[in-house]
């Protein structure tokens, strides 16, 4: 950053740019503190969401809207440009993406003779098919010992609600008022997967558990390697790569997409206007960027977009690429190709690229919990998915219903004050 900071500076004679780092953990709360000393910066790396910048602060005009300060704005992945956009308007610089993808452990499919999907794309009848194939006895007593699928269910974490959005699901309406995961598409979906494990026996009978290293170990380490397929955040990648003790011969490959579904985005998921880059299968993740802080200087705000946008850049896209396995939310970026030679990074950076954030609700950690308490109990076998959901939604529906009105009080002006 430095460095980047000292490029602008050099281009910008009349401009110094003060530097702050701070902590991760530490920055809402230091927002908190410039919000009340009237000291807020020009520039700071947050996303519009309950731990980020909060609707509430952009509607009450903390940012400065970002449509007419933003270069070349076409060239954004749709979905970054979704997640930070608000009634209709942007308020940020996209700069990198996360995602979900399905991590594949090669030496087992190449232990069975099954191939990898082609381009890493498969459909639903095609990935049961190879959950099949790649669920066996290893040892010869007649007990499986190794499963096609594996993955957990944990608050914050979202590697089953792919599976759901595959199908046309979201959990909320677009404007966020309605709970939308007990629509027949969730359901359905939800359905499959919860036989895949206790139906078909494809799945490792760990599948819904909240055992997080239980269920990688299971993929990852060497020495077990009784699960073939796992989803996991990209990060998983660069673990795998330079864990001792861990599998080195592994691929990426999207979520299966169901035959007949546009995966253009759908309701309540963040999903951006559907674009030409939006065929692939939709994948949870998130997008990183700067906002600019509202001040009254003209000068200021335009230097401080000038400087946003340098950060922001697909060239500086491409450098975060390179050094630190960022994926860009830039497509120039990407077709900078700065992972090439590598199949591996360069896939999950088109996944990422589709990536859709979560929905910006101010509660959205505690609706949150409660989705994933339902499915939960629906993938150890507890309930079935129609009741799950459906439960799921009694509880978050109050939640998102707007506070009543109250009436103005005899000898109240419509306004609160006092009447004459």
């Amino acid at each position: 950053m430095e460095r980047k900071l000292e490029e602008f500076e050099a281009a910008h004679p009349f401009v110094e740019v003060v530097f702050v780092p701070v902590e991760w953990r530490d920055m809402r709360s230091l927002l908190d503190s410039a919000k009340e000393a009237g000291r807020l910066p020009d520039l700071a790396p947050f996303d519009l969401s309950s731990g980020g910048v909060s609707l509430a602060e952009v509607e009450a005009g903390l940012l400065e809207p970002a449509d007419d300060l933003i270069a070349d704005i076409d060239d954004l992945s749709p979905e970054a440009r979704a997640s930070y956009t608000h009634a209709g308007q942007l308020w940020g610089f996209p700069v990198a993406m996360t995602a979900h993808a399905l991590l594949l452990n090669l030496d087992i499919f190449a232990e069975r003779g099954v191939t990898p999907p082609a381009d890493g794309k498969w459909t639903w009848d095609e990935f049961v098919e190879t959950c099949r194939q790649l669920t066996f006895d290893r040892d010869g007593d007649r007990k499986t010992d190794v499963w096609g699928f594996a993955t957990y269910v944990l608050p914050g974490y979202y590697e089953v609600w792919p599976f759901l959005y595959a199908g046309g699901a979201r959990p909320l309406s677009e404007d966020l008022l309605d709970y939308t995961f007990d629509s027949p598409e969730a359901v359905a979906a939800l359905e499959d997967l919860a036989d895949l494990i206790h139906g078909q026996g494809f799945a490792h009978p760990s599948t819904g558990t909240a055992a997080v290293r239980t269920v990688f170990d299971l993929f990852a380490r060497a020495e077990q390697q009784k699960v073939a397929i796992e989803p996991w955040s990209a990060w998983a990648i660069d673990y795998l790569r330079s864990e001792e003790g861990t599998i080195k011969n592994f691929a990426v490959a999207e979520y299966p997409t169901l035959t007949g579904v546009s995966n253009g985005g759908g309701p309540g998921g963040g999903a951006g206007v559907p674009g030409p880059d939006t065929a692939a299968p939709p994948v949870i993740g998130g997008t990183a960027g700067f906002v600019l802080f509202r001040h009254g200087d003209a000068y200021r705000r335009s230097q401080a977009a000038a400087l946003a946008n340098y950060l922001t850049s697909a060239a500086s896209q491409y450098e975060l690429a390179r050094g630190y396995h960022v994926f860009p939310a830039r497509r120039a970026a990407i077709d900078l190709d700065p992972f090439d030679g590598d199949p591996v990074y360069q896939k999950a950076a088109e996944i990422a690229f589709h990536a859709e954030s979560l929905p910006k609700h101010p509660r959205w950690p505690e609706i949150e919990r409660v989705i994933q308490r339902e499915i939960q109990m629906v993938l150890l076998g507890i309930k079935d998915a129609a009741e799950a959901l459906r439960d799921a939604g009694e509880v978050i529906q109050p939640i998102l219903a707007p506070p009543p009105e109250i009436p103005p009080q005899d000898g109240d002006s419509p306004g609160g004050g006092e009447g004459g």
